[in-house]
């Protein structure tokens, strides 16, 4: 199991504790964090020398983001080639049967990545289910994850074509400003089955300092349609789809291809083509709609 960490102290006792106790499984920590200026590093050599399930990883230097981090971690950690990797967050908290569940969903639905629901809560006490498994588009990969990172449980093969990604000298993966979403579509673009769960498997805490909060609210939304408005979205999707591009299957690539073409163009019959093939970006039906809507209208 991967923990990044940054400022994380106040959270970390809750969460490596929900890790560690874990029912079923055998469990190893890998942590490395991002220069924090609040203990957590020495916080987490001291449980390593008292539990020889963590290891500590030599801090790095600032990486400058959350992502940027977890890649740096995947990159440096060594796992075995019969290992499941996971993601921790450093202030969620993990459900009892988190990683057993998750591992038995990979062998039955046959799959190389798993994610779920995750409930979110806040200090007062608020609690909403934030849902991820609707079910999954042709294309849902290039514009959205399949949930938080956190909830993730991949295959051998699949961490390592992520970290084959990473590694690749043209650097284009290190660009992806979210882990989780390109994970999912390195996994998605090769073929490869992911299975989303409809049971919450982490509690998703909320504070001013989420990088990524559960996108639940009206100030979310309006975040994200400025940062729609500024075409971060539209950017982050072309930057996936010329890395699906490289590892694209023989079933995949040609559409692929065509979704590039269309993100890439500006014109208004590109734009139009794109706006009807809105179905097939996203999950959630009105997130369906509303995308068609932004591409149509040229905001997106």
């Amino acid at each position: 199991m991967l923990l990044a960490t940054y400022n994380g102290r106040r959270w970390l006792p809750e969460q490596l504790a929900s890790i560690l106790d874990q029912d079923g499984v055998a469990v190893r920590v890998i942590a490395l964090d991002d220069e924090s200026t609040d203990g957590t590093h020495e916080w987490l050599l001291e449980q390593a020398k008292s539990d020889p399930r963590i290891t500590v990883l030599p801090r790095q230097g600032a990486s400058g983001s959350a992502a940027a981090n977890f890649y740096r971690l995947l990159r440096s950690a060594t796992t075995g080639d019969s290992e499941l990797v996971a993601f921790a967050d450093q202030d969620d908290v993990w459900l009892p049967g988190k990683l057993a569940r998750h591992a038995q969903l990979l062998a039955e639905k046959n799959s190389d990545g798993v994610s779920s629901n995750v409930t979110s809560f806040t200090a007062s006490g608020t609690r909403t289910l934030v849902r991820k498994n609707y079910p999954q588009r042709r294309f849902d990969y290039l514009l959205e994850s399949p949930g938080p990172g956190s909830t993730f449980l991949l295959t051998p093969r699949l961490a390592r074509l992520v970290r084959n990604i990473l590694d690749a000298d043209d650097g284009l993966a290190l660009g992806a400003d979210y882990h989780d979403w390109l994970i999912y579509a390195l996994c998605r673009a090769r073929g490869w089955g992911w299975f989303i769960d409809d049971t919450p498997s982490v509690d998703y805490r909320q504070h001013e300092h989420n990088a990524m909060g559960a996108n639940v609210g009206v100030g979310s939304g309006l975040s994200r349609l400025a940062l729609i408005r500024q075409h971060w979205h539209r950017n982050q999707a072309i930057l996936l789809t010329r890395i699906a591009l490289d590892v694209a299957d023989d079933e995949q690539r040609a559409g692929l291809q065509r979704m590039f073409d269309l993100f890439t163009s500006r014109g208004t019959r590109a734009r139009l083509a794109l706006a009807r093939r809105s179905g097939q970006l996203r999950r959630r039906p009105r997130d369906r709609q509303l995308i068609g809507l932004l591409i149509a209208t040229g905001i997106w």
